[in-house]
């Protein structure tokens, strides 16, 4: 079954486009894609143009699962039912990244994720540090890490723990971890959500995604509060620009946020302890790792004629090592209206990492 599977939550949201509203939303991907896609200036302004198009068209119980969403209340809203583009014949083996990124297929993709943000007035970006300060991310085993060996992989070869690679990603949000709202010092917040669709996926080999909110209401008071101090540090993504100099600054996991109640920043893989970190502070964050390695993850299985739209705040994903190295997924970034980053590019929307 493609999407979520049938035993998700309320956390979970759906909301499956009649054909007129694909078609709407198709000519509006179009459109974007005609003049570049979202990497290029006024892409932005024109998406928000379909999707305030395609909103018309939409009756009152899907406006309320955007309004549920856009309140920070739900984990991950599911797009399903629209067209599938022309995504051509699963290749023997996936082209160089530079040149699928400039796939009309790609682009397309990338603008329908767009208008998709917009429709719950998310504005897509990119951080100057990762991904060459483009916004388009194609995710996809093009650094070794896989099951199968790329054809100039070594056997040696240890692959960099990024969704430019294929190997397997724990529960984790979106980095960077310094803040999630509010920019602290030279640091924009992490993501507030990520849009993703497949462009092919031969296995069905699923994202999982995992909701956060039940194992943040099983925290006590204190052990909420030790999670909300600066007593934990994390690693530098391997997918970002490296810089030797950073010191390591300790920074807190989770916030109070007057929209979606509480913000996390967390990764199974990168987080850790400050040497500093009391031993209330340690019990806290043994308790989060307990409650999060309890919590049901769900399968969403990417499609070229569905999204999945991932609240980056509330919500963890992860993946097993990537079976098929042709797998492609098109994903993008996005920031609520809440969201105040150090912003390099005002359009298209580059901000500092």
């Amino acid at each position: 079954m493609e999407g979520v599977n049938a035993k998700a939550g309320t956390e979970i949201l759906h909301l499956t486009f009649s054909k007129m509203q694909a078609s709407i939303l198709d000519h509006g991907s179009r459109q974007t894609a005609a003049v570049g896609g979202p990497d290029v200036a006024g892409a932005a302004a024109l998406s928000a143009c379909q999707a305030k198009i395609l909103k018309n068209s939409l009756d009152d119980a899907q406006l309320a699962l955007l309004e549920i969403f856009a309140s920070g209340k739900a984990a991950a809203l599911e797009f399903a039912a629209m067209k599938v583009p022309n995504v051509g014949p699963v290749p023997s083996e996936l082209a160089d990244i530079d040149i699928l990124k400039i796939d009309p297929v790609t682009v397309y993709m990338a603008s329908r994720n767009q208008i998709l943000l917009s429709l719950v007035d998310y504005r897509s970006f990119a951080f100057d540090i990762d991904n060459g300060g483009m916004q388009v991310r194609l995710v996809g085993n093009f650094k070794g890490g896989g099951v199968r060996l790329l054809p100039n992989e070594l056997n040696l070869h240890q692959a960099e723990l990024s969704s430019h690679a294929g190997v397997q990603l724990g529960p984790h949000t979106e980095p960077p971890y310094n803040c999630s709202v509010q920019f602290e010092g030279e640091h924009s917040p992490a993501p507030s959500a990520l849009i993703l669709s497949a462009r092919w996926n031969p296995l069905q080999e699923p994202t999982k995604f995992i909701p956060v909110r039940n194992a943040i209401s099983n925290l006590n008071g204190l052990e909420a509060l030790a999670l909300s101090s600066k007593s934990f540090c994390f690693t530098r993504s391997d997918c970002f620009v490296k810089d030797e100099s950073q010191a390591t600054i300790a920074n807190s996991i989770l916030q109070f946020d007057v929209r979606g109640d509480f913000t996390l920043r967390y990764s199974s893989y990168r987080h850790s302890l400050h040497d500093e970190a009391n031993h209330s502070t340690r019990q806290a964050y043994q308790t989060l790792r307990d409650l999060l390695d309890k919590e049901q993850p769900y399968d969403f299985l990417p499609s070229p004629d569905s999204a999945l739209l991932i609240n980056n705040c509330q919500a963890l994903h992860a993946r097993d090592v990537i079976k098929d190295n042709r797998r492609l997924l098109v994903r993008l970034f996005g920031y609520s209206p809440d969201a105040r980053p150090v912003i390099l590019q005002q359009d298209p929307l580059i901000v500092r990492g």
